[in-house]
């Protein structure tokens, strides 16, 4: 539960507002979720949220740097909270107000294969989504798959769902049901996937477009359900071996296609990945 009241048991909100509204400046009161926190200053840092109500949004956090600071933890990578910040609409750059934690994840921060993912699925947000564009799909879209990463154990399913499901909510969304030359959707097992056509290619069409992966039949048929499932329900979904690391090669090589660059937490994960594999053989 949110306190919105001082230690003298004020309002914060109309507080603050009476405040704001002397200097003109328009007040924003929404959940959020940290998206990276990084040093601005030596005694301020720069807070990237993403809004339920707004979008993503850049804050400054005077003084965050200092021992004694109002925001603590608060400001953390995935930490959700109640966020308040003030600034004049339309510009880039705002003044972070108040913010009180709702949920810290704490189960993920306790795992460090999990922390890496959290906040891969948070850099992948900061990538793909623009500012000042209300999202509030996409805001759902990472709350639920960080509940989620909270309470499962094999986190490969879940990626893969992130990853298409934010991939199409940014307006980049493959084309898996018909070739994307012909746009018959009757092919052979043979299927090809070409990043310039954004979409699968049959095989009589694949010398035309000289697709730049080959996949199973089945790959495709997973590749679907991870575009319509909803997120909390990953952990019903298995990847039968051989396809798993198919299916992470496409979707990892179809994101770059657009982003022109590797994430810096992808790499990470890889490892950690790695580490888990070669413990349980």
């Amino acid at each position: 539960m949110v306190a919105w009241v001082d230690l003298q048991g004020e309002p914060i909100l109309k507080n603050i507002y009476s405040n704001l509204k002397k200097n003109q400046m328009p007040l924003f009161h929404t959940e959020a979720i940290v998206l990276r926190s990084i040093n601005l200053s030596e005694s301020d840092k720069l807070v990237t949220f993403m809004t339920k109500r707004y979008g993503k949004v850049k804050c400054v956090a005077k003084a965050a740097r200092k021992i004694k600071n109002r925001f603590g933890a608060t400001i953390e990578p995935l930490s959700h909270i109640q966020l308040i910040y003030f600034g004049k609409e339309n510009q880039t750059l705002y003044r972070l107000n108040h913010s009180d934690i709702i949920h810290s994840f704490q189960d993920i921060r306790d795992d460090l294969q999990k922390i890496y993912t959290g906040i891969y699925f948070s850099e992948l947000i900061d990538t793909l989504i623009p500012e000042m564009h209300p999202d509030p799909n996409a805001f759902r879209l990472l709350q639920d798959s960080l509940k989620t990463l909270e309470v499962v154990a094999n986190l490969d399913v879940l990626s893969r769902a992130f990853e298409m499901r934010l991939m199409c909510l940014a307006g980049y969304t493959p084309q898996l049901s018909h070739c994307a030359i012909c746009k018959k959707s009757e092919y052979t097992t043979k299927i090809g996937f070409s990043f310039e056509r954004r979409g699968i290619i049959c095989e009589p069409c694949a010398f035309q477009a000289q697709p730049e992966i080959r996949l199973q039949a089945g790959t495709l048929k997973y590749l679907k359900k991870l575009k319509t499932m909803d997120i909390k329900h990953t952990n019903r979904l298995k990847f039968p071996k051989g396809i798993e690391l198919e299916i992470e090669q496409l979707i990892h090589r179809f994101i770059l296609s657009y982003t022109g660059r590797e994430l810096k937490s992808y790499p990470f994960i890889k490892s950690m990945a790695e580490i888990d594999t070669s413990i349980e053989l």
